[in-house]
């Protein structure tokens, strides 16, 4: 017989992973509480034992996926031994990209036209914060919100359209895209790939 704590455990699961299913096909003021509670199996009063209602179970998610992005990263970039001054949005893609594609479907669901504003908002913080740690750059830096930003949106934008069409790209294809686009910029990378042909 199971221990009580993982039966509550189970039981919490498979309320979010009903609610998660919902969530993919419409907006969350479009799911009901009955919707989730037939789709999981229970009954409203063991819902109402989890949550207080649908908003509830989508801040849970979007607390926890943000929570554990954040420690695999951390301790993706803790577990490597940086030169000094070397610290280059190459490896940050490196480590980052594994962790985003397994979390990558309630990533950019969340952050897709669908998605959750408060989660967009708290998840970009928080990015933002890493990337500032990252590169430890100094909160007067002229123009650091400028710059971490445009890191921020590149970095996300490119992931978030790798995925919608479906990782069309291997992961070879995608970092040598994205490093080209981060290190020159669209024009230079256009430039570049122009030079490579002729000389090719």
């Amino acid at each position: 017989m199971k221990k009580q704590p993982e039966v509550t455990a189970a039981t919490r699961k498979n309320l979010i992973d009903a609610f998660w299913t919902l969530y993919k096909e419409k907006t969350i003021d479009k799911i009901t509480i009955a919707e989730i509670t037939r789709l999981s199996g229970n009954n409203r009063v063991t819902f109402y034992h989890y949550f207080k209602d649908v908003y509830a179970v989508l801040e849970h998610i979007e607390d926890n996926l943000i929570k554990d992005v954040c420690s695999e990263v951390r301790a993706a970039l803790n577990d490597h031994v940086f030169q000094a001054d070397a610290r280059e949005i190459n490896y940050l893609y490196t480590v980052s990209m594994p962790i985003f594609k397994r979390h990558a479907e309630k990533i950019f669901t969340l952050l897709g036209k669908n998605g959750d504003p408060r989660f967009t908002n708290e998840f970009r913080r928080t990015m933002r914060t890493m990337l500032i740690q990252f590169w430890n750059l100094p909160q007067e830096l002229e123009y650091l919100d400028y710059m971490i930003e445009f890191s921020y949106s590149a970095m996300i934008g490119l992931m978030a359209k790798w995925y919608e069409n479906g990782n069309d790209l291997t992961d070879g294809e995608f970092f040598k895209l994205a490093q080209g686009l981060v290190a020159n910029g669209v024009l230079g990378y256009l430039n570049q790939e122009v030079h490579d042909e002729k000389n090719s």
